[in-house]
C-alpha cells in the first residue's frame, strides 16, 4: 500500500506480528518505500514507556495514541490532522513532522517545509486528483533535494573528523562508526541523485563512496592523499548542488 502510494492516511499499531511498523514508516518518509513521503500516519502504542514513545516519534509518525482507544479518539485525531499538520523537517537521519520548539531552533538548524495534506484536500473536496499529485510530487522533489544537502553537510563533518583521527595516529573507537556513516550517506546521495540526476555531481558521490568503503574495510590503507580527497569531495558535491540551486532560481518565472 505504501509502495503504491494508495493511501492518504495510515493508522497502525507500532508492532504487528512482532514486526516494528516504525521501520516501514521511516522507509516511507525517507523515500525508500513508495513515491510519497507525506502520507499521514497515526501510530497506536501498546506501551507508553519512554523508549517506545521515542522510537515511534523518530519513525516520523504524525501522531500517537495509547491503546486501547475509542473510535471517538481516533476520529478526533483524524479531524485535527485534516485541519492542520506540522511542517516537515529534513535532517541527516530524520524526515517527518517538525517537533522542535522555537527555542530549539538556531541559525544553522535544518529548515522546515510545508507538508502536503491530502487528507484535508479530500475532505474539503477543493483539489482534484491531478493537482494533488503535482503537489505531492513537487514536495517529494524538495525533500529529496534537502536530504542530499543534509547528507553533504554530514559527510563534510565526518571527513574532517576522520582526517583528524588518522593524521593524529590516535586509536579512536569511533572511527569505524564514522566510516559506516560515510558509506551510508554516500549511498543515499547516489540513490537520490539517480532519481533526480540534475541535483548534484554523481561522479563525486561515487568516488566518495569508494573511498569510504576502503576506509571502512581497513583504515590503515588510507594515505594522506586519500584524506585530502576525502576532505575535498563533500565540498565538490556542495558546490555542484549550489550551482543547481542557482540555476533553478534563475529559471523560475
Amino acid at each position: 500500500m505504501l509502495e503504491q502510494d494508495a493511501a492518504d492516511l495510515v493508522i497502525t499499531a507500532s508492532v504487528l506480528e512482532d514486526n516494528d511498523t516504525g521501520f516501514l514508516i521511516q522507509e516511507m518518509r525517507h523515500q525508500r518505500l513508495g513515491p510519497n513521503p507525506f502520507i499521514i500516519v497515526i501510530m497506536l502504542l501498546a506501551d507508553a514507556d519512554p523508549d517506545s514513545v521515542r522510537k515511534a516519534i523518530d519513525s516520523g509518525t504524525d501522531d500517537l495514541l495509547l491503546m486501547p482507544v475509542s473510535p471517538e479518539q481516533v476520529f478526533g485525531r483524524i479531524e485535527k490532522l485534516a485541519k492542520a499538520r506540522k511542517p516537515f523537517v529534513v535532517t541527516h537521519d530524520y524526515i517527518g513532522p517538525d517537533r522542535r520548539t522555537k527555542t530549539r531552533q538556531f541559525e544553522n538548524s535544518a529548515p522546515s517545509l510545508p507538508a502536503p495534506n491530502l487528507l484535508k484536500a479530500r475532505m474539503q473536496a477543493g483539489m482534484d486528483g491531478t493537482r494533488q499529485g503535482v503537489h505531492v510530487r513537487d514536495g517529494a522533489m524538495t525533500v529529496n533535494r534537502m536530504k542530499i544537502e543534509r547528507d553533504i553537510v554530514q559527510m563534510n563533518w565526518l571527513a574532517n573528523h576522520v582526517g583528524a583521527i588518522i593524521r593524529d595516529g590516535s586509536q579512536d573507537a569511533s572511527l569505524p562508526d564514522y566510516a559506516g556513516h560515510l558509506v551510508a550517506a554516500a549511498e543515499d546521495v547516489i540513490r537520490r541523485t539517480r532519481n533526480a540526476p540534475a541535483e548534484t555531481d554523481l561522479s563525486a558521490a561515487t568516488e566518495l563512496l569508494d573511498l569510504a568503503r576502503r576506509l571502512e574495510a581497513d583504515p590503515a590503507q588510507i594515505g594522506f592523499s586519500d584524506l585530502q580527497k576525502l576532505a575535498d569531495l563533500p565540498k565538490r558535491l556542495a558546490t555542484s548542488l549550489d550551482k543547481t540551486k542557482d540555476a533553478r532560481r534563475h529559471a523560475a518565472p
